[in-house]
């Protein structure tokens, strides 16, 4: 049995395109929360029929290890590559967080990821067949702006995660991160409709703005076996906006 690409966020964005890129070459499991959007994005990829549907809200993320294994073991699948593209976007002040919404943020983007990593690397419940894991994460890790940490410390965590990990799972499996600028998906509508933010954010990137191809593609490198003698790096995707850093 070939084993499978999971690609947590795939109903959207970024983890949308991840998958009809990656479908082409490999089976996919499709999560997110919602069915409809997940079979949308089934229908858009090549080989549609060789792909499976992973429903969860990674939010509550004291259920996604038995979930997954569950799904697993019901299916008895091989998980091979793990991009995690799931996410969310929180800006506010400090005064003006709430608690709530800073651990929602945290546990999306980088509680969700520590769960599925466990679960998958878990000898139990996949073997040793976990080969390839990219996290996806953002240039907010290190270089942000006013009313950005609470998302930025959750990219930051992502990241020095990801060079641990490379290191603690070497030499069987490859954990990489993929850092975007600002990528046209529909999370980032509402910041990129502001005409005022969007002339600013324009001059800072040198090459414009992403699009979420760009993200896949560079997935489609990572996860194959053209980078197989990389690990624990972080690869910058942002049209230039970080050259002055």
């Amino acid at each position: 049995m070939e084993n499978y690409v999971l690609i947590s966020g795939a109903s959207s964005g970024i983890g949308r395109a991840i998958a009809v890129t990656l479908s082409k070459t490999y089976p996919l499991i499709l999560g997110g929360r919602n069915v409809e959007r997940l079979e949308e994005t089934r229908a858009m990829c090549s080989n549609s029929d060789a792909h499976i549907l992973w429903t969860c809200d990674l939010s509550e993320v004291e259920n996604i290890r038995d979930n997954l294994t569950a799904f697993i073991k019901a299916s008895d699948l091989k998980v091979g590559g793990f991009v995690h593209s799931a996410g969310i976007n929180f800006f506010s002040n400090l005064n003006g967080a709430r608690l709530e919404d800073i651990r929602r943020v945290m546990d999306i983007n980088f509680f969700a990821a520590v769960e599925l990593l466990k679960t998958l690397t878990a000898k139990r419940i996949n073997g040793k067949n976990l080969r390839n894991v990219i996290l996806i994460s953002s240039i907010a890790a290190f270089k942000c702006s006013k009313g950005e940490a609470f998302y930025a410390a959750s990219k930051a965590a992502v990241n020095t995660f990801a060079r641990v990990m490379a290191d603690e799972l070497a030499p069987n499996t490859r954990v990489n991160t993929i850092n975007p600028g600002i990528v046209r998906t529909p999370m980032m509508n509402n910041l990129l409709g502001d005409a005022v933010h969007l002339e600013q954010y324009k001059r800072k990137y040198l090459l414009g703005f992403c699009e979420p191809q760009d993200i896949a593609d560079m997935s489609e490198f990572l996860i194959s076996d053209k980078s197989r003698r990389i690990t624990g790096q972080h690869f910058v995707v942002d049209g230039g906006a970080t050259i002055a850093l």
